[in-house]
């Protein structure tokens, strides 16, 4: 009712509405990571003792990129 009484306006999308155009986008995207111009980060915990803290830091904005726990090498 508060979005009816404020007169709000919402609007979003669906991503099944871009599907299409998805094999464009990978294409265009793979080259700009295989050229550098996109790089991803990784904030790697090592141990299955620093789960806690890993957790932690995912909740309070310590981790940078993706928040990854090594338990065994490979």
């Amino acid at each position: 009712m508060v979005v009816i009484y404020k007169r709000l306006r919402i609007q979003g999308f669906i991503v099944f509405d871009y599907y299409p155009g998805y094999s464009k986008y990978l294409d265009m995207v793979l080259s700009y990571i295989r050229d550098g111009r996109i790089v991803h980060v990784e904030d790697i915990a090592e141990g299955i003792e620093s789960i806690p803290k890993a957790l932690e830091g995912l909740f309070e904005g310590r981790n940078v990129g993706k928040q990854v726990v090594v338990v065994a090498p490979e």
